[in-house]
């Protein structure tokens, strides 16, 4: 028996005595054990909704699988039964990748109770329904939309239902694309999120303006804004309600010593007050749930009943069980005014020194990769539907893994190391899958041997390319413009060259170039084949490539080391500068430091003077807020050079110990070289800087790795841009907004409060930025732009200046429930001590930067992040006899307008396909390229023996027609000021034309028939052109089959012999 100590006693004779002056005669308990629970709103009371909810990660602390077995499958069943117990609860569910496993793993008695709860909304799934709860910093919109969109379509199939709230209530900060595109563009009424800097949060609630009217895009205004609530305390209950983790009760038999009715009511209204004082209306809401809570469902809803029962009994505010469709109708319906704003939410801080810009770079591997399969989800889509195979169930495995990882512990880098890991195998699982589906569709056309992706070619790994002699390379343009991209392949020979074997492509340019691999100790491909090809439109083109001397294991004359026979001390000369150019560009780089110099537009005679630094900032690791996955606190706003001594943070310094590395070996042809050169910038950072043909953009491959610790202090590499007074930027840097719209950042400044900073280490990370493809500084004249090949954190610390994090190596934990440093490390085979190292992770990139007049800039800036996120597809096979027929593609597709992305094509039927389409310009960007743009399906896509007879939008998601004009533009609301007030009207399809508004992003059905196109007369009867339409397109369903015909083959056939040879093998 525990003995109580006197201060134990006395506080058990306190709370007694508290007990005592509860009088329970006050409540009246159910007389047949049923609380209740029927209350609904009451005009003369403060309301409170509770919205029972359970926020699921699919990976964090663990991975997705080990979350549903231990967790999700049990929320889910015991919130069924639950719900089935009483008629008045509900249960938000959101997460789809863990809702879809669990619903499919029921049976026919549980669906159809589930079926029933959905029906009556008591079991909601109308709120975000994406796939995942995506990240806000990092994803690209097309990611966000993708797998939105996949959520959305499984719940428009199985329920009949459209997700109309969107719940953001855990990402790290609120990006203004979130606020348009991600909300009203999909259909969301409503907007609630639980994260927004501590400053804001708290002039907001003394303001009474936590819940707004959110604008944030200057191109869409009223078009595409939101009503947006930031929750009051989080997303969790508050205090005791928490029935899930903090293990209290409501005790409410009087007989027991621990009757606690009062004290509970007492302090649930006096929240409740707290939040209505802080609210504008009679109406505020509470979440009931948190990570991961109802595996015991019981518990959470029989509290939750006593609560509701009992609270008003004693009237002073009225409760009930509620969802955030009515919470906000009942919102809208109190005709209040509320404010606007019209920026975003980055970046997000909890507390003093605690802003969490570190993640915006954090796992800059896994952002990489998973940039990389996203663009291979939507190539290979179009691939399919290009040649029509009516068999893309490859692709679901990559279209989840994609979705995935956009989660805001995945893509964000914040997760523990073995579920990133868990994220990558994914991808690659997806990718296996969706070079199979490839192959299946070229199968069909024709190419019988099978082609492999190279996704390591960048680190000159590649087998195809370095075990033959010759080989040929599958390339296919994504875009709906002609486009020149360069293609670089690792080789063994010393020399090579490209032909075109089939399709539209031209090469232009070829070289070959010594390798850097990306660690000096490992045995990779020794050469690089670099070759520039033309490409048209929505094309697959073959090249060949013939490798043209004896490999290189052959020739003692080369070795792979810096300072040997291709490595050149760096020597100060009265020729110290490196010129490359090309008839846009001209670069100068200094052989001593190792920087650029000065660049220079040729076209527009503009030349400003550059420089380039890499350094680190030392990661603060004392006591307080730390740098770690989340967090971005420097000990100082100093920088390191990769060697030296710290230098200011504002203050251009040299590259020390600088090696340049000689690449180019010979050209070939009379083609016109590829320029390129390299240097190695102390012991672990490599340059490369390339002008590539026909491009504006002057291209830098970085590496850096691996970080060293040795002195045990963590580091955050940059890369610094300094054009010092060239480019008055006026304390300004415009970072873009997944892609979509640029959002304009003042140094020191937010737009909806005044900013305080406590040190010189919040003036920096507090001035981090993320971006996800590209960022400027500019002044009246002249803009210096910057487009990178995955997301990361960028600033503007000094006018002229932009730095860019591009790896974090760190040795302490920030405090955020991860309990993990993130210090990534690789396991590298050491090809002279013959055995696997490991070392710290090395990672390797690119920048692409221009200077270009301020007319002018955003043409060029808009067209390398539109090309940049759709590289080429490329496969690679051995080569194959050239007998073979080639097919005609089914779809063939014209040069859009200039200012018009093809941002997603995908197969919805035999005859009709999914075509979404972004206005790649927002207002005001360019004198012509801002204006609307017109698209007319039946001039830009042919088909074979047939034309579009039908085009009909759809809501971004795809999942059902948008036939109101009040689905466009959303609910309306009262506001205070008409920040962004216009709202640029979106015209309806007229027969087989759109015109696109500045920055939109539509879907469309598009359907293709024999014979004349049915078009829609302006004035005419839209179902009557439907209706025809559909007869045309039913009479030709056979339009593929006879096309099957006339190219001699059949997909199921073609199917079948593949995998007869498969077996075979």
């Amino acid at each position: 028996m525990r003995v109580l100590g006197v201060t134990a006693l006395v506080a058990l004779v306190a709370a007694s005595a508290a007990d005592a002056a509860c009088d329970p005669s006050k409540w009246t308990p159910p007389s047949d054990g049923v609380y209740n629970t029927s209350s609904r709103v009451d005009p003369d009371k403060l309301n409170v909704h509770l919205i029972a909810h359970s926020h699921d990660d699919p990976g964090w602390l663990v991975g997705v699988d080990q979350y549903y077995m231990e967790k999700v499958q049990y929320i889910l069943d015991t919130a069924v039964e639950e719900l089935v117990r009483n008629p008045d609860r509900q249960f938000m569910f959101v997460e789809q990748s863990f809702f879809q496993r669990w619903w499919h793993q029921q049976g026919s008695e549980v669906r159809g109770v589930v079926k029933q709860l959905v029906k009556e909304g008591r079991l909601d799934l109308t709120v975000n329904g994406g796939w995942c709860m995506h990240d806000e910093a990092t994803p690209h919109y097309i990611a966000m939309v993708d797998q939105t969109a996949y959520g959305h379509q499984l719940l428009m199939d199985e329920f009949g239902v459209s997700p109309r709230i969107g719940w953001q209530i855990d990402p790290f900060g609120h990006s203004a694309t979130q606020g348009s595109l991600l909300s009203q563009g999909v259909g969301f009424d409503a907007l609630y999120f639980a994260r927004i800097d501590y400053q804001d949060y708290a002039n907001r609630k003394k303001n009474k303006d936590l819940e707004f009217i959110w604008r944030p895009s200057k191109s869409r205004g009223k078009a595409s804004q939101v009503f947006t609530g930031e929750i009051i305390d989080h997303y969790c209950p508050p205090g005791k309600f928490d029935y899930g983790n903090n293990g209290n009760q409501i005790q409410d038999d009087a007989d027991l010593h621990d009757y606690d009715v009062c004290d509970e009511v007492d302090q649930f209204v006096n929240n409740a007050k707290m939040r209505g004082g802080a609210s504008k209306g009679n109406h505020v809401f509470i979440p009931m749930g948190c990570d991961f809570q109802f595996d015991n469902s019981r518990r959470w809803f029989k509290n939750m009943d006593k609560l509701i029962h009992y609270v008003n009994q004693d009237a002073r505010v009225n409760v009930l069980y509620s969802n955030l469709s009515y919470y906000t109708d009942v919102k809208r319906a109190e005709g209040l005014t509320w404010s606007v704003k019209s920026d975003d939410f980055f970046p997000y801080a909890s507390a003093r020194d605690d802003y969490w810009s570190g993640f915006f770079t954090s796992r800059p591997t896994l952002k990489r990769f998973a940039r990389v399969a996203n663009t291979l989800l939507q190539q290979v889509r179009q691939v399919d539907a290009v040649y029509q195979s009516h068999h893309s169930s490859e692709l679901v495995a990559l279209q989840r893994a994609v979705g995935l990882v956009q989660h805001h512990d995945g893509l964000s880098g914040t997760e523990k190391q073995s579920v990133a890991d868990d994220y990558a195998l994914r991808l690659n699982d997806g990718i296996i899958q969706a070079e199979k589906e490839l192959n299946e569709v070229l199968f069909v056309i024709g190419e019988k041997e099978p082609y492999h992706f190279c996704l390591l070619a960048n680190t000159s790994v590649c087998d195809v390319s370095t075990q033959n002699a010759d080989f040929e390379v599958l390339v296919h343009n994504a875009l709906a413009h002609t486009t020149v991209q360069t293609v670089s392949i690792p080789i063994t020979h010393k020399s090579a060259a490209a032909t075109v074997l089939s399709g539209d492509a031209s090469v232009r340019a070829q070289d070959v170039f010594v390798a850097l691999p990306v660690h000096p100790e490992t045995q990779v491909a020794p050469y690089s084949f670099v070759f520039s090809v033309e490409l048209k439109p929505l094309s697959t083109s073959r090249l060949l490539v013939k490798q043209k001397d004896a490999n290189i294991e052959d020739d003692n004359e080369h070795q792979l080391e810096y300072a040997g026979a291709h490595g050149v001390d760096a020597e100060v000369t009265d020729d110290d500068v490196v010129v490359l150019e090309n008839h846009h560009l001209r670069a100068e780089i200094s052989k001593t430091t190792g920087s650029i110099t000065k660049l220079a537009n040729k076209k527009q005679n503009i030349q400003i003077p550059l420089s380039l630094n890499v350094a680190y900032y030392q990661a603060f690791q004392g006591d307080g807020p730390k740098s770690g996955a989340y967090i971005f606190r420097p000990d100082s706003n100093k920088t390191f050079p990769v060697t030296g001594t710290a230098s200011d943070g504002a203050a251009a310094g040299s590259l020390p110990n600088v090696t340049m590395v000689e690449l180019q070996t010979n050209t070939h042809n009379g083609l016109a070289s590829v320029p390129r050169v390299a240097f190695k910038i102390g012991s672990w950072v490599t340059l490369e800087y390339r002008v590539n043909d026909e491009d504006e953009f002057l291209e830098i491959e970085w590496t850096v790795g691996s970080v060293p610790i040795d002195d045990k202090k963590g580091k955050e590499v940059i890369v610094r841009f300094d054009a010092g007074d060239s480019i008055a930027s006026d304390g300004t840097l415009y970072t873009d907004s997944n892609g979509l719209e640029f959002v304009k950042r003042v140094r020191n400044h937010r737009d909806t409060w005044n900013l305080t900073l406590h040190d010189n280490q919040e003036g920096v990370s507090a001035n981090y930025f993320p971006i996800t493809t590209g960022a400027y500084i500019k002044d009246k004249k002249r803009q210096l732009n910057l487009v990178t090949d995955r997301a990361q954190g960028a600033a503007s610390l000094v006018d002229g200046q932009v730095e860019v994090m591009v790896h974090r190596r760190l040795l302490a934990d920030d405090g955020k429930g991860v309990s993990e440093h993130l210090n990534e490390t690789e396991s590298v085979f050491d090809s002279v001590a013959k055995k696997n190292v490991t070392k710290g992770l090395a990672v390797r990139g690119n920048f692409f930067i221009n200077v270009d007049s301020a007319e002018d800039s955003m043409r060029s800036l808009r067209s390398k992040m539109e090309s940049q996120f759709f590289r080429p597809l490329t496969a690679y096979r051995k080569p194959v006899a050239n007998d073979v027929k080639a097919k005609v593609p089914w779809l063939t597709v014209s040069e859009f307008p200039p200012n018009v992305g093809l941002t997603t094509v995908q197969e919805l039927s035999k005859q009709c396909l999914m075509v979404r389409l972004s206005h790649l310009y927002a207002v005001e960007e360019h004198a012509t390229l801002s204006q609307p743009a017109t698209v007319d399906f039946s001039a830009l896509f042919s088909v074979k023996n047939s034309v579009v007879s039908e085009v009909t939008e759809l809501v971004l998601t795809g999942t059902k027609e948008l036939r109101a004009e009040d689905e466009r533009v959303g609910l309306e609301w009262k506001t205070t000021d008409d920040a962004y007030g216009w709202s640029p009207q979106s015209l309806p399809v007229k027969g087989t034309t759109v015109v696109l508004q500045a920055v939109e992003v539509r879907a469309f059905r598009v359907c293709f028939a024999k014979g004349s196109a049915v078009a829609v007369e302006e004035g005419g009867s839209d179902a009557e052109s439907k209706k025809k339409a559909a007869e045309v397109g039913a009479k030709d369903m056979d339009d593929v089959d006879s096309w099957e015909q006339e190219e001699g083959y059949s997909f199921g056939a073609a199917l079948q012999d593949l995998a007869e040879m498969i077996a075979i093998e």
